[in-house]
């Protein structure tokens, strides 16, 4: 039965679809080259788990360039994209000695056409559902389409490929997802929107997926199975004076099964396998612009889990993310491949982010900008060491300053740097932590960036 609806699925997308002969392509790049100097390299690449002063430069590039092959009246739309990437020396990523390695990935590879009132893309495509839950590229299939100040959207997107040896479900094996989305324009600017999105997955492992705190992000959990849903709303307002709101309120239920999970923190096992997910995240931008002076609160938090002996997880759980709020913490350096967290949450203890940040366009080609962070776990961070157990919440307080110049229109120069005053949660990084964290962590990028 099942073959039968997908065969009428497919001859009926066909019949849909009108001629086009015509064709327009674009080319488009990113080519961006990154550096940074900090003094804790170790801490930045994200292994060991150490806060040790070592002292380190480091000089990459990152290519990004795709086509997009359209029709004449863009009813039907061809999107390849390749990435090339490597640190200037590395050998083995083409950048040593003439030049010679393999660094060359898919980056999107999807259709994109007219169908009914609104469009389906299908293959390797940029995949959004919320920017704090999943925001990446991924093998889908997207509809989305308008009415008015209405749009709406739905998508199933495979994150993972399992052989199936043991069902009769084509469709029980892989970790998939599906989500719904409907938006509603309430405004000049402003819109609101609700989501939904629940993924699964059975790959009938012989053997339970070995997770962990540190790893709490589900892209990197393997043959987990699971059943989770993850709920939410999201939106902005722009006033007509200078004030702006962004927000997003998630929350997440459901189960992860054939698993054993290990507290990094402490080194200590569950005894269970199978568990039940209940987690939360909220966020909030507040913001006016005046002029050529922006100033924006950013608060966020993500629950997190405080006992390793029960069959609950509290801590929210992202699929795949990109951060930029913190230099330190996240990707807000440019060097994106060289970072602590993706996630916007440490371990699976959480974050409470407080972060207050300004900027100013001083000319068409400068801008300068700063913020000062209040961060901190939700859950203790709770370790051991010769002194004993110790637990701890304060990340510390992290001053952020970048300056931005373009030197030709589509030619940026840019320079940032963080610097933060470590608070005692950070002594579990310590090599000889004593319940007192001993050092403060500095880091800057700057970046020449060429996008047309």
């Amino acid at each position: 039965m099942k073959k039968l609806l997908l065969a009428a699925v497919l001859v009926a997308l066909v019949g849909l679809a009108p001629s086009a002969y015509a064709l327009q392509t674009e080319v488009h790049g990113d080519l961006n080259h990154r550096f940074q100097v900090t003094d804790h390299s170790n801490f930045f690449d994200g292994s060991p788990e150490t806060v040790d002063r070592v002292d380190a430069q480091w000089v990459d590039l990152k290519y990004r360039i795709w086509a997009e092959m359209a029709s004449d009246d863009d009813a039907v739309k061809g999107v390849y994209a390749i990435e090339v990437g490597t640190a200037f020396g590395d050998s083995a990523g083409g950048g040593g000695y003439s030049g010679d390695g393999v660094n060359v990935k898919t980056r999107w590879a999807y259709t994109d056409f007219m169908l009914g009132n609104g469009r389906l893309k299908v293959g390797l495509q940029p995949w959004t559902v919320n920017p704090y839950v999943w925001n990446e590229t991924a093998t889908a299939i997207h509809y989305g389409a308008s009415a008015g100040s209405v749009d709406w959207s739905l998508g199933w997107a495979r994150g993972n490929n399992s052989l199936n040896n043991s069902g009769n479900d084509a469709f029980v094996s892989d970790e998939d997802a599906l989500m719904g989305r409907v938006n509603f324009g309430i405004g000049d600017g402003s819109k609101a929107g609700v989501f939904a999105l629940y993924q699964y997955a059975n790959p009938s492992a012989t053997t339970p997926a070995a997770i962990n705190s540190r790893n709490w992000y589900l892209k990197s959990f393997g043959d987990f199975d699971a059943s989770l849903w993850t709920l939410g709303v999201d939106g902005k307002v722009k006033t007509a004076g200078p004030l702006f709101i962004n927000w997003d309120l998630m929350y997440q239920t459901g189960q992860i099964e054939n698993v054993t999970f290990t507290d990094t923190l402490l080194g200590t096992a569950s005894t269970f396998n199978d568990f039940d997910l209940n987690a939360y995240f909220a966020h909030v931008d507040v913001g006016a612009k005046l002029g050529k002076f922006t100033v924006t609160y950013t608060g966020w938090y993500a629950s997190g889990d405080d006992d390793v002996t029960d069959n609950d997880f509290n801590a929210f759980l992202c699929t795949d993310v990109d951060m930029t709020a913190s230099i330190i913490f996240f990707e807000g350096g440019f060097l994106d491949n060289s970072k602590y967290n993706d996630q916007p949450y440490l371990f699976d203890k959480g974050f409470f982010m407080n972060r207050l940040g300004a900027d100013y366009q001083i000319n068409d080609k400068t801008k300068i900008g700063g913020a000062v962070m209040y961060l901190m776990t939700a859950e203790d961070m709770t370790y051991t060491d010769a002194g004993g157990t110790r637990s701890d919440t304060e990340l510390g307080i992290e001053l952020d300053a970048y300056v931005s110049y373009k030197m030709y229109k589509n030619l940026e120069l840019a320079l940032n740097a963080g610097y933060l005053f470590s608070g005692d949660a950070m002594d579990y990084f310590d090599n000889d932590a004593n319940g007192s964290a001993d050092e403060d962590l500095f880091r800057t990028t700057a970046k020449i960036e060429y996008k047309f």
